[in-house]
């Protein structure tokens, strides 16, 4: 179906108070949190923001599951919440884009229930699947087969819950089931898709080969459209729980991670964009995808959404996940700057110990499920400064080494790196990235990127601007830069290189 954009006027906003331009609603659906913000469609500067807690069941180890209807729930809750606390009428409101976690799948029967709760990405009881298609398929892929990938959670449901599979009419993924319950139509957008190793890049389409040797029915899988598009718009029940006007222009949206690359305004090729949050993706745009080699790649390939790019990406999965598990330990009262001051209170040494963040499997460059995460050359001084020290430079030295896979050591030189998510808001973690990485690193204070690029698709879509990049091309993010201190620089250089030694004995055999 084609939908004509509708091009705003400030005409179209008479008789709303205080408004002098349309807003835009950017929703991210995380892991662990739901966020909504508001963003001002002429100037792009963010309004304010709406965010609540995500419930995540683990009914059996290794599983990670969420209630689709829940996110629902919060959503209708966080939008009338938000509207309230700025003052903007529905009426105000042009387009609605969305972000959520990706790889994660939602099964629905033909009349729109939940077959199954969501399996999320992170969940690891599809491990056998990944394994077995590895070692059967692993040259038909442009990925890796690892647990946290679509297909190998559809595979365990066509195997383990045979009854509850034949009841499944659609898989969506997370933000495509939010979208649904707002516009009544299913579909999902290139990068969702490319999450899912069911995407054939070179054909930028579903994989029909690979769908048939698993007796999948192309069926099952969404249209898909690109992030800008219009997907549909609001229903009139929709917009009653919502709180929003009917007829509300809503995009397709994308993955988190694609959409916050977009947020960040689509870096040029010389920049290395490092989103350091629960998990690390570091990411660099490339010209066109390349073919996965299951013996050399250790990258993970996505499509951003629009303008026909792609971008690889090395994936750290326990980041400020580790700093989170760490924390909660010690004391889960801590406050972060307190948990900053606690590892200030001991300096790094180059013979202390270290802390290898694979809570989660290894991501990039070892490709490993399972609980590799460590602490190495333990002695009986190390008490919790030490051992907090001790993690925070772990998860700087995971950064590092998975961006050094990513590109080459010389290429890594000549990149600007720029980070955003969560961990750089620490000013201690800032210092140890920028010595770890031996050179200049630049921090946008402003952190939710994957809710601004859906906010920008639905400025697109919402006929607010003709692109994402333009819409966002005067944003302003923030940015501080941190500069390494030659005697650091050296002494972790030297802490590098055992960590990287550590690394390769426990997840690299």
């Amino acid at each position: 179906m084609i939908r004509r954009r509708h091009t705003w006027d400030i005409s179209d906003l008479e008789g709303i108070p205080r408004m002098s331009s349309p807003i835009v609603l950017g929703i991210d659906l995380g892991t662990q949190q739901l966020k909504v913000i508001a963003v001002d469609g002429a100037t792009a500067a963010v309004m304010g923001s709406a965010q609540t807690a995500v419930e995540n069941l683990t009914p059996a180890p290794g599983w990670l599951e969420q209630v689709p209807d829940d996110w629902w729930t919060a959503l209708c809750r966080l939008t009338r919440e938000l509207k309230a606390k700025l003052g903007i009428s529905a009426e105000a409101i042009a387009g609605i884009g969305l972000s959520g976690h990706m790889h994660s799948i939602v099964p629905l029967r033909a009349d729109g229930s939940i077959a199954h709760n969501c399996i999320v990405w992170a969940d690891t009881r599809s491990k056998a699947q990944a394994q077995r298609l590895a070692d059967t398929s692993a040259d038909k892929l442009w990925n890796p087969s690892i647990a946290p990938y679509s297909l190998n959670k559809i595979l365990w449901l066509q195997e383990r819950l045979p009854r509850v599979f034949a009841e499944v009419s659609r898989f969506l993924f997370s933000k495509d089931y939010l979208r649904y319950r707002m516009t009544g139509e299913l579909g999902t957008d290139p990068s969702d898709a490319s999450g899912s190793l069911m995407w054939d890049f070179a054909k930028r389409e579903w994989d029909a080969a690979l769908l048939a040797e698993f007796d999948l029915a192309p069926s099952l899988l969404p249209p898909v459209q690109a992030s800008s598009e219009i997907a549909g718009t609001l229903s009139a029940e929709a917009a009653r729980d919502l709180g929003l006007s009917p007829g509300t222009t809503v995009a397709y949206g994308g993955g988190d991670c694609p959409c916050a690359v977009v947020g960040a305004g689509i870096p040029a090729a010389d920049t290395l964009l490092i989103n350091a949050g629960t998990a690390v993706q570091v990411i660099e745009m490339r010209d066109k995808p390349s073919p996965f080699d299951p013996v050399t790649s250790v990258r993970y390939l996505f499509e951003l959404g629009i303008e026909g790019k792609c971008f690889a990406i090395g994936a750290l999965n326990s980041a400020g996940h580790s700093l989170e598990w760490w924390r909660a330990l010690v004391d889960e009262r801590l406050s972060y700057a307190e948990f900053d001051a606690l590892a200030a209170e001991t300096p790094s040494t180059p013979d202390g110990p270290l802390f290898l963040p694979y809570l989660q499997g290894t991501g990039t460059p070892y490709l490993r499920d399972g609980a590799y995460g460590s602490f190495v050359q333990l002695s009986a001084t190390a008490d919790q400064p030490t051992l907090t020290r001790a993690v925070m430079d772990g998860v700087a030295f995971g950064i590092k080494h998975c961006a050094e896979a990513l590109v080459s050591e010389d290429s890594l030189a000549n990149k600007i790196i720029l980070f955003t998510g969560g961990v750089p808001k620490s000013p201690l973690m800032r210092e140890i990235l920028a010595n770890v990485f031996g050179g200049e690193i630049r921090c946008l204070a402003f952190s939710d990127m994957s809710a601004l690029g859906a906010a920008a698709h639905a400025a697109v879509a919402g006929g607010i601007n003709s692109d994402a990049r333009a819409f966002l091309a005067d944003f302003d993010y923030g940015e501080i830069t941190v500069k390494a201190t030659p005697a650091l620089q050296e002494q972790y250089t030297a802490s590098y290189e055992r960590y990287k030694v550590w690394a390769e004995r426990i997840a690299g055999h």
